[in-house]
């Protein structure tokens, strides 16, 4: 990779040589020698990372989420946050980050950009001393953004919280279609798509001309898991009809080895709708679509699933081999078949070895299930823990009229009326 050494940004600047004889050709592509040029040996990145980075007067040095970019011809394209690596993936990434700007001098932010390549390794790439468009989505998704950041920094204030307030999100830059007229009403066409989807923010930069590729403007959108934001970020730039039902991503997901056990399982949809938990019903058998089960286990957490709610009968495999593929919680729901009554299901579930946790319930009692999966959700979501506890103060309510029907109608006559 040939580079220049000044005014290089947005692809400008760079030239790829894949051969001795390509030398020539991109030397004379960056204005030649008297640009004065560097060379860096080509760097095999399968994925392409940033840090923002932020170092404050009194040299304290705080590092936001490290983040994927995705560039189209040279230009930052998308930024998904978090990135969507292994945690020591991102650990590595953000060492490296901080290692790099502790090395430079200077307040404010920097943004770090970073190559993953195939064997784990983390390569340094650039460091931009300024806001970032890598950045640009801490706006809407952390607790400080990269613009408040770097006003703290510059002038000697404390630096803020750099985390996600959000679960995941998506910045995609605007960039010219086209010249001119046409470019704009495109742009225009594309921030009203923009605007129908929730958690979507569109920031327009109100620049005199357009170009095609220029940087026009970016949307951010927020929301549950990078694979809903996805599926928005594709109704705005592909022109998909967006659909409310599907915009929401499943909190919870029900899954059976059968059709004959949703007789059981249907009470768990039944506790996870009257508490208005978002969720889906699934067949996956460990035994019969093993390949349907891997995918469904390891995507669900990408798909915004928060739990997973696995019922199965007889050897009752399902849980502990979802519960093997996911980072997810699981509860195991054993549904009694025609030998042993449940028993087996039960010893199976409950005997997973150590490093795999699997939650279990009573023979049949997916109701419970579905009551664990909502306290589950509600440690995070004050709305659930609200009416989790309004369920159990009507739970005694309950239970307290009925003694008092006992007691002043005597048992006979209780028995009978009940």
């Amino acid at each position: 990779m040939l580079k220049s050494r000044r005014l290089a940004y947005d692809g400008r600047g760079n030239a790829v040589a894949k051969s001795e004889e390509e030398l020539p050709s991109a030397v004379d592509a960056l204005g030649g020698f008297s640009r004065g040029l560097y060379a860096e040996k080509w760097a095999p990145f399968v994925k392409e990372l940033a840090v923002i980075v932020a170092r404050g007067r009194d040299n304290v040095i705080s590092c936001y989420p490290v983040v994927e970019t995705i560039h189209r011809d040279n230009i930052c394209h998308i930024v998904k946050a978090p990135a969507n690596v292994k945690w020591k993936i991102r650990e590595r990434a953000t060492e490296v980050a901080f290692n790099a700007v502790n090395s430079l001098e200077g307040a404010g932010v920097f943004a770090v950009e970073l190559f993953l390549t195939g064997d784990g390794q983390i390569l340094l790439n650039e460091v931009a001393p300024r806001p970032h468009n890598s950045g640009h989505h801490t706006i809407e998704a952390c607790y400080t953004s990269q613009f408040e950041q770097h006003l703290r920094a510059v002038v000697g204030l404390p630096l803020g919280d750099p985390s996600m307030k959000t679960p995941a999100a998506i910045m995609y830059n605007i960039l010219g279609e086209e010249e001119g007229e046409l470019g704009f009403r495109l742009a225009s066409q594309l921030i009203k798509r923009a605007l129908t989807i929730p958690g979507a923010t569109v920031h327009w930069y109100d620049k005199p001309e357009m170009r095609k590729q220029r940087k026009m403007g970016h949307i951010t959108i927020v929301g549950t898991s990078l694979g809903n934001i996805e599926s928005n970020l594709a109704t705005i730039v592909e022109r998909n009809k967006f659909d409310d039902k599907t915009a929401v991503a499943p909190n919870v997901g029900i899954i059976m080895g059968s059709d004959s056990d949703l007789p059981v399982m249907k009470s768990a949809a039944e506790v996870l709708e009257m508490f208005g938990v978002s969720h889906e019903v699934r067949i996956v058998s460990a035994h019969r679509t093993p390949e349907l089960m891997f995918s469904y286990a390891s995507s669900a957490h990408d798909r915004g699933v928060k739990v997973i709610i696995a019922g199965a009968g007889g050897a009752a495999h399902l849980p502990g081999m979802v519960a093997a593929l996911t980072p997810l919680p699981v509860i195991g729901v054993p549904v009694r078949a025609s030998s042993l009554d449940g028993l087996d299901s039960l010893l199976s579930i409950v005997q997973m070895p150590r490093g795999v946790p699997v939650a279990t319930v009573a023979i049949n009692n997916a109701t419970n299930a579905g009551l664990l999966a909502v306290r589950m959700l509600g440690v995070a979501n004050e709305n659930l823990l609200s009416r989790m506890s309004q369920y159990q103060e009507d739970q005694k309510e309950s239970v307290l009229i009925k003694g008092d029907k006992l007691e002043k109608d005597g048992w006979e006559s209780y028995l009978q009326n009940t």
